[in-house]
């Protein structure tokens, strides 16, 4: 959701992903409320936080979640 307090609309977002095992953080610039993450590793964990920003600049940025992708649930078998 937007932030509850701004001085001015609104211009985007920005979400931040990080690789937990690497340190590697990308930042995507986001135009709406909801992206769709792809290329990431499997069974990989990743630090998101995202940020809105307007014509002042960036706002404050949310905490952090951490998420972990699923395996290609193929067995050895």
């Amino acid at each position: 959701d937007p932030p509850s307090f701004s001085k001015a609309p609104i211009q985007g977002y920005r979400l931040f992903c990080t690789e937990t095992a690497t340190g590697r953080e990308q930042a995507v610039e986001v135009d709406g409320r909801s992206y769709r993450l792809e290329g990431l590793k499997k069974s990989t964990e990743y630090r998101l936080r995202f940020l809105a920003y307007n014509r002042y600049g960036p706002g404050i940025s949310s905490e952090e979640v951490t998420v972990t992708t699923f395996s290609d649930g193929k067995s050895g078998a």
